[in-house]
């Protein structure tokens, strides 16, 4: 099990497996959907990832707004108090999501944000 759940929708991909990386470099583990074996139930795995996880780094951008199951792996991050939210895209979080700080990494990878990688990183 990784301590670190990243939390995405399916568009955001790249930016996903580049913050596994930055994560990964740094010493933590990441767990992230592209690591599901074949034949694994998705629920049960996704679900014991989850719970398995020290925090949860919830990939916000305009297509994750409306994904269910971004808004549910949050929802449930957010209830055991290990929501790290990071905005990828200017976009209006939804309800409870947008009254938390959170980590604003706009065109990220592609242009760099020292501080907020920093505040990201300390936050998980």
């Amino acid at each position: 099990m990784a301590n670190v759940f990243i939390s995405y929708a399916h568009e955001d991909r790249d930016v996903a497996r580049e913050l596994a990386r930055l994560l990964n470099a740094r010493g933590f583990s990441c767990w992230w959907d592209r690591e599901i074996a074949i034949g694994a139930d998705l629920r049960d795995t996704i679900q014991q990832e989850l719970q398995a996880a020290e925090a949860v780094v919830v990939i916000w951008s305009e297509h994750s707004v409306s994904s269910r199951w971004v808004h549910g792996e949050a929802g449930d991050a957010l209830d055991r108090e290990k929501l790290v939210p990071l905005a990828i895209t200017e976009t209006r979080l939804p309800l409870p999501f947008g009254s938390l700080e959170t980590a604003l990494l706009m065109d990220w990878p592609q242009q760099e944000s020292p501080l907020q990688l920093q505040k990201l990183l300390q936050a998980i």
